[in-house]
């Protein structure tokens, strides 16, 4: 028999979801939006069917609720119809969306799908060719928040190549979903590859022995849920894991795009605003993603199943209309999109301008002339430069901003009350800090 197999893992597919936008986007792309989740599934399938699996992980969140949708419910089962056809099984534990809690499918489930027991930690074996490749462990939700140490009861031998499926924010101080950290869950014995669900960004967190994984979510549907979302395919052999790669997913890609006005783009009014604005994104229209550019497979088009983006813009610089943007209504921000978005019109791939943030300040003499009249701007420029790439000025510099910023990484328990943060706020925040110094200095002494 072949020592070899594959094996697709996914998590998060969150079906009965839909993507969310603001405006009113074209027919197409709001029909898009509406059907991204459950296309983004068949398009597992239809990977797992081209690629030849002998089976797929789907660690938690195969449904948006525990109430699950006919349509949901319905749409997942044919899917795994067609993959039961190609031999290829389908083992699931539910995770904190799709919690069992006494609740029953809606319909019954083919032979090919395992769901694991919400009651205890459960173990299966996967067959080939009349001969055990893998052991699955696992256990589903039972209600929506697990806060038991599910992992310390996953006990199995040696023999085989072990995979252990985790729902979990892997934080110890996490109550909610699994109390865990990556060296807990790494001393687990006998395991040799973590499917972890939950935290929707793709991340290999151990390259050796055990392979410890989020596969992050397949379709984004929110600004929160950023890039090009997928699947791992992992290729086995006896106990190791020879080959993994990131197979592409999502057909709709939420990403953020800065401009920056200069000297370069001289804006009198909104109509050089949105030509600068258009100038600088409608390549998008006929360009892949970054990541989907590195896909080399000729078995498939990766660009057909692409659709387009939804773009969050971060606009910044000094600018003569910062007074006129600083008073815009709620009406004439509305306008300005829509105006954008009727310039850029439906093409290869569809740019759908979701929102735009100012961070524009009045207009002033450049600040290397600003260095020369006064050497407080160049003391300024030192003391900038510090808190930017010194990283212990820089976490005493978030500390200084006090309790009410909270770096959260588990999207599915975000504090409300706090504000979220990473690498790239703490250099937004650093920049606007720059500029209203540069302005208010300028302004005391007098020079514009």
């Amino acid at each position: 028999m072949s020592e070899t197999f594959k094996f697709i893992h996914a998590a998060d597919l969150h079906l009965g979801s839909f993507l969310n936008t603001n405006g009113k986007p074209q027919q197409e792309i709001q029909d898009l939006c509406k059907s991204a989740v459950y296309d983004a599934y068949e398009r597992i399938c239809n990977k797992a069917i081209l690629y030849k699996v002998d089976f797929i992980l789907l660690c938690g969140d195969v449904y948006d609720s525990y109430l699950r949708s006919v349509r949901g419910n319905k749409f997942f089962i044919n899917q795994c119809i067609r993959l039961g056809t190609k031999n290829i099984g389908v083992y699931v534990i539910y995770g904190n969306h799709d919690a069992i809690n006494d609740s029953k499918e809606l319909f019954t489930m083919p032979n090919n799908v395992h769901i694991l027991s919400s009651n205890k930690e459960e173990t299966i074996e996967v067959y080939k060719e009349g001969e055990v490749i893998a052991k699955i462990t696992g256990r589903s939700y039972k209600r929506r928040n697990e806060k038991e140490k599910t992992y310390e009861n996953y006990l199995v031998d040696n023999d085989v190549f072990n995979i252990a499926m985790l729902h979990t924010a892997l934080e110890r101080d996490n109550k909610n979903y699994i109390p865990c950290t990556l060296e807990e869950i790494s001393k687990v014995p006998n395991i040799d590859y973590w499917a972890l669900g939950h935290i929707h960004k793709q991340n290999i967190l151990s390259k050796s022995k055990p392979i410890i994984a989020f596969s992050g979510i397949p379709q984004g549907r929110d600004m929160g849920e950023q890039g090009v979302g997928g699947v791992f395919l992992v290729t086995a052999c006896k106990k190791d894991v020879v080959h993994m790669e990131m197979l592409p997913i999502a057909a709709v890609i939420y990403i953020s795009r800065e401009i920056i006005l200069d000297d370069s783009n001289i804006i009198e009014n909104y109509s050089d605003l949105i030509r600068v604005i258009y100038d600088e994104v409608s390549s998008l229209t006929y360009e892949l993603p970054y990541h989907l550019n590195e896909v080399k497979d000729s078995r498939e088009d990766i660009g057909d199943e692409f659709k387009g983006y939804i773009v969050q813009l971060t606009i910044k610089g000094r600018t003569d209309m910062h007074h006129d943007i600083t008073q815009m209504t709620e009406d004439d921000y509305n306008q300005l999109i829509e105006s954008i978005n009727e310039e850029l019109g439906f093409q290869k791939y569809f740019l759908w301008i979701d929102s735009i943030l100012f961070r524009t300040t009045a207009l002033m003499q450049d600040f290397e002339s600003l260095k020369m009249q006064n050497s407080i701007f160049k003391d300024l420029e030192d003391v900038i430069s510090m808190y930017s790439t010194d990283s212990d000025f820089k976490n005493q510099l978030v500390k200084n901003w006090g309790s009410i910023w909270k770096k959260q990484l588990c999207t599915e328990d975000i504090d409300e009350e706090k504000f979220d943060y990473d690498e790239k706020v703490i250099a937004d925040i650093i920049l606007q800090a720059r500029e209203l110094v540069i302005e208010k200095l300028a302004e005391v002494l007098d020079i514009m």
